[in-house]
């Protein structure tokens, strides 16, 4: 089991997200902002993190940054899940060390798949 730890400000979507992982066999630790999700990054050590680009305060790609230039999370994967896959924000938020863009849209499942890869 591998704790991954979610980061938006949607509580929809982070339910959604806690749902599908812990059913895979995930335990989920949940972020309602990016400043938050640094902190928790810091402090729990995930295996994984998936990352929203756009919420208040701390966006993404900066919390994205801040989680790769510290030494003691920098090699936790990153998972940005957005509705901005491409564009400036995107580019941002693979700048800053994300792993891979994944698109809100995608099923669920694959998304499992996807976390799946990094924690193995």
């Amino acid at each position: 089991m591998a704790t991954i730890l979610c980061v938006d400000d949607e509580p929809t979507q982070l339910m959604l997200l806690r749902l599908a992982l812990t059913r895979a066999g995930h335990e989920v630790l949940e972020a309602p902002d990016g400043q938050t999700g640094v902190e928790m990054a810091a402090s729990h050590h995930p295996d994984v993190i998936i990352m929203d680009l756009m919420m208040p305060g701390m966006d993404g790609a900066t919390a994205i940054k801040h989680i790769k230039e510290n030494q003691a999370t920098q090699s936790i994967p990153i998972l940005v899940l957005s509705a901005y896959i491409k564009g400036a924000q995107a580019k941002r938020a693979i700048d800053a060390g994300a792993e891979e863009l994944i698109s809100k849209s995608l099923i669920l499942t694959d998304l499992i798949d996807k976390v799946n890869q990094y924690t193995q």
